[in-house]
């Protein structure tokens, strides 16, 4: 008996070192953080193209590149669309940018849907990725109170570019120096944008 107890005993004391010595593992949710470039602005009556790649503006000799994913027009107060593209398709056939727009609020997206679900650019304008129609439920509305172009906070532009990347895209606001409360007479056509990118589809 004495001995049985002392197994019990043993077999106890080993199991809680056993226990103690475990390593904790610990998960931590790593969170992209937005970046935000802003008064990007077309020349007069141009268009400009953005990587997302290289967080840069590509020079219009690179128009027939790949080197872009966004193109972004020269807007005023007298434009009637807001004429974004993406790099692809019969807007340019080197381009290999792929995209979506999804009825989401920017922070709540949290991933990119499938390649599948992204399509290349179609310069028709019904058949636009990003919709041109400011009357309508598009990227953009057209508040004719204050005679104002306002990005709609619930739509989210996906895309994939050329080096795989995911990136999810806002825009926040079309005016000069991101204007909170502009007018018809607020400079118009300086884009501010706020995107993560990733290299897998998580986008938050």
């Amino acid at each position: 008996m004495k001995n049985f107890l002392s197994g019990i005993f043993l077999l106890v004391f080993v199991s809680i070192i056993s226990c103690c010595n475990q390593t904790p593992t610990n998960v931590t949710q790593g969170t992209l953080t937005p970046k935000i470039v802003e008064n990007l602005r077309p020349d007069s009556l141009s268009v400009l193209y953005f990587s997302f790649d290289t967080e840069t503006t590509i020079p219009a000799s690179r128009a027939n590149t790949d080197e872009w994913d966004i193109q972004l027009p020269f807007i005023n107060m007298n434009s009637r669309a807001v004429d974004v593209l993406l790099n692809s398709g019969n807007v340019n056939a080197n381009g290999k940018t792929i995209g979506i727009v999804v009825d989401s609020t920017f922070d709540l997206v949290s991933s990119a849907p499938a390649d599948a679900a992204m399509r290349t650019e179609d310069t028709t304008a019904a058949k636009r990725i990003v919709s041109i129609d400011l009357f309508g439920k598009g990227m953009f509305n057209y508040n004719s109170a204050q005679r104002t172009i306002i990005p709609n906070p619930q739509k989210t532009l996906i895309l994939k570019t050329r080096s795989g990347n995911y990136v999810k895209v806002q825009f926040v606001n079309l005016y000069k120096d991101a204007a909170t409360s502009p007018t018809m007479l607020t400079p118009l056509g300086y884009y501010r944008l706020r995107y993560v990118k990733n290299s897998t589809r998580t986008l938050k």
